[in-house]
Parts: C-alpha cells; structure tokens; sequence
C-alpha cells in the first residue's frame, strides 16, 4: 500500500494547489525536475523522498506500523530585476499558500475518506540566488511529515487437509404449510 498510498497523497496535494493558488494553477508538477522555462514561474513542484515505518504492534499474524513520509511542496519564483525582496515576498505568499492549502485540506484529514492520520511537523525554508545580475530567482520548500497506520499481514500457506477438491451442492426446501 505504501508506495500507491504516497503516489496518491501526491496526486491529491497537487490537485489541492492546481485549484487553490490561481498565480501558479497551470503551473503545478508531480515531479522532481522543473519542466517550466523562464518566463514560466511562478509555479510548484510536489514530490516526496523519504518514507520510514515504525512497529507500533501486532500479533503473529499481523504487523502494525506508524508510516511516516516526507512531502515536499517547492516554490520557484523568478523575478525580471534584482529586487530580492519582491522575490521574497512572492516566495512567503507561494509558501504560505501550500502549507494552509494543505494543512485545512478535508480531503487529507478529514472524515471517512482521509487519506492520512495528522501532520507531524512542517517546514519552510526560503532561498533567494541574486549571483545573476539580471535576475533574481527564489526558492521556497515547504516539506511535511505526513504519517498514517499501516498493517502487513503474514501470508500463511492454506493446510493441506489430504482430501481432494469438494464441492457443494444446495437443494430447495420446501416452505412449511401456514396454519
């Protein structure tokens, strides 16, 4: 389950961004590697690198573990100038988007259908790379760690009962008369 389970709370977290940050919406990847070009930002990138397991008990026959995993929302920003504060400005809005996007999101925490248990901590951290002198580009990372129950189960083989294969067979039985 872990690794569908971590594609599908990706999937989810990108869509919540595509619908909720309007500067960035068509601008949103599930990737690691940046697809845009210069004149493409703002924008977001949703990737994920570090899941853990922790035994949290069981049985013989089943294992229950606490699943803990690192998402990551990256902001990028350019700016045409030289005007770091701008940049940072626009990287703090970007940031501060996804991470109340995602931590209100009924979707991930809510209800029946939540994907995940809670949000353990969160993190951002903001970069700005003026060396350039035409242009300055930031960098905002937003990492969450995301944690939710997981149970393995042990695969015992069937016993061998030393009988072959049987079948069953209903018959009708007739209603007893009404009095």
């Amino acid at each position: 389950m872990s690794a569908t389970h971590r594609a599908a709370i990706r999937d989810k977290v990108t869509e919540i961004l595509r619908a909720g940050v309007a500067e960035a919406a068509g601008r949103v990847f599930r990737a690691r590697t940046w697809p845009l070009q210069g004149g493409d930002y703002p924008g977001y990138l949703v990737y994920g690198w570090e899941e853990e397991l922790k035994r949290s008990g069981g049985t013989a026959q089943q294992t229950y573990f606490e699943a803990r995993f690192l998402l990551a929302v990256e902001a990028r920003v350019s700016d045409e100038s030289t005007d770091a504060e701008d940049v940072e400005a626009q990287l703090e809005r970007l940031t501060g988007a996804a991470r109340d996007l995602v931590l209100t999101s009924p979707e991930l925490t809510g209800g029946d259908t939540r994907m995940i248990e809670r949000f353990d901590a969160v993190k951002t951290t903001l970069g700005i790379d003026t060396r350039n002198s035409e242009l300055a580009l930031g960098r905002g990372l937003v990492v969450f760690e995301v944690v939710w129950p997981e149970v393995f189960e042990t695969a015992r083989p069937e016993p061998d009962c030393g009988c072959e294969e049987s079948s069953l067979a209903f018959r009708p039985v007739p209603a007893s008369p009404a009095p």
